[in-house]
């Protein structure tokens, strides 16, 4: 369950989002919550994990496997821009 942490930050961090963006678009009221489940010290819901995949663009499953040779940097950059287009439709 630890590489879904270390997945978690990485995927952050490649989208250059800091924990306070990150938080505010999981819906936190600050950036503890994000230090603590990128430290692992938190244990995630299954419908967190499914929350944590949709704001990456991800699979729910490629988020608790291996990001390197599962996410590739092109197709999270499409399915995030796809959510966010879905997301402003009025």
């Amino acid at each position: 369950m630890l590489e879904l942490y270390r997945n978690i930050r990485e995927l952050r961090i490649r989208n250059h989002w800091t924990q306070e963006e990150l938080a505010s678009k999981m819906g936190y009221t600050d950036r503890s919550m994000i230090a603590k489940i990128e430290s692992g010290k938190v244990d995630l819901s299954q419908s967190k994990i499914i929350e944590f995949a949709k704001v990456f663009g991800v699979e729910a499953g490629d988020l608790m496997g291996s990001v390197d040779s599962s996410i590739d940097a092109e197709r999270m950059a499409k399915n995030r821009e796809f959510i966010e287009l879905f997301e402003n439709v009025p």
